[in-house]
């Protein structure tokens, strides 16, 4: 069979998978462009087939069809979507933050779409090129929307690590001020930690950043792992440093800082770039220090 009826097959088995998955993937395209913590999912199966089109030549140089491993996957992914439906009563409850979309559902389904696709690959292709494609296929997990169970953990780990830290920044400025929870009290404003200021949407930006960066520059995983690590601190230090920078501008200057200036709204994008002047260093720290494979 020649690859462009391989490859046939595979985009028909696609198609079906989008005919099937048709109404959560059409309910997840409208939070993509209506919730930013989530835009980035847009981007996910680019990236993906970007990955797989750069190294097509090893990745279909031995096609072998696997159509029992493959299908099997894929039903797994059938078996997960007719739990999410039979269970849709219950996971709507759970919804994007100032959405409509059931976000646990939608989760359950993002995953039935990722195990079709998978199971599609393997399918048509086989395990040898599946072990190739590993990483581009796997990375197609960023596209599900985290379930909000994790997303209000992470949400309220981040809120509390970014008070510690963001008090401890304080300190050092010498500003007086007095701390009750997640408050810091000034003369003259009072500034919480709240959930808008945990980062979430960065930290989910820079955790995808360390993945992709991770793979491209580092080859071994314990190095790789520390770099995905690395993601909390630095997403912690970088929102204190918002926050303190913020707040002693409007605690000096002019207190619209807090509420109307572009620094409060739209000031996510330069202390975002400030983390990633912190991540570059660290990504060529451990890539330096890398043992060497002898060819």
């Amino acid at each position: 069979m020649s690859n462009v009826r391989i490859h046939l097959g595979f985009a028909g088995l696609v198609l079906i998978g989008i005919l099937i998955y048709i109404s959560p993937i059409r309910d997840l395209g409208r939070i993509v462009f209506k919730n930013d913590t989530y835009s980035h999912i847009a981007l996910i199966p680019m990236v993906s087939a970007v990955f797989i089109i750069i190294r097509r030549e090893s990745i279909f140089a031995e096609v072998q069809g696997k159509p029992t491993a493959g299908f099997g996957v894929s039903t797994g992914g059938l078996l997960l979507y007719g739990v999410a439906w039979m269970l849709s009563e219950q996971l709507s409850r759970q919804t994007f933050r100032n959405q409509d979309a059931p976000n646990d559902y939608l989760a359950l389904c993002t995953a039935a779409v990722v195990a079709w696709v998978i199971g599609s690959f393997i399918a048509v292709y086989g395990i040898p090129a599946f072990k190739k494609a590993r990483f581009a296929l796997l990375f197609l997990m960023f596209s599900i929307p985290m379930p909000m169970f994790l997303q209000d953990g992470v949400i309220t780990l981040l809120q509390y690590a970014t008070a510690e830290a963001s008090d401890l920044v304080f300190q050092a400025s010498g500003v007086p001020y007095h701390r009750s929870g997640l408050v810091f009290q000034f003369s003259n404003l009072a500034v919480e930690v709240a959930e808008q200021c945990s980062g979430i949407r960065s930290s989910l930006s820079l955790l995808i950043v360390s993945v992709l960066t991770g793979y491209l520059f580092l080859r071994t995983v314990s190095r790789r792992i520390i770099l995905v690590l690395a993601v909390f601190p630095i997403t912690v230090f970088k929102n204190a440093l918002r926050i303190v920078t913020i707040t002693l501008l409007a605690n000096q200057i002019d207190p619209r800082f807090l509420s109307s200036h572009w620094l409060h709204i739209s000031g996510g994008v330069p202390f975002f770039m400030i983390a990633l002047t912190l991540f570059i260093p660290l990504v060529w720290v451990l890539r330096k220090n890398e043992p060497r494979i002898l060819a």
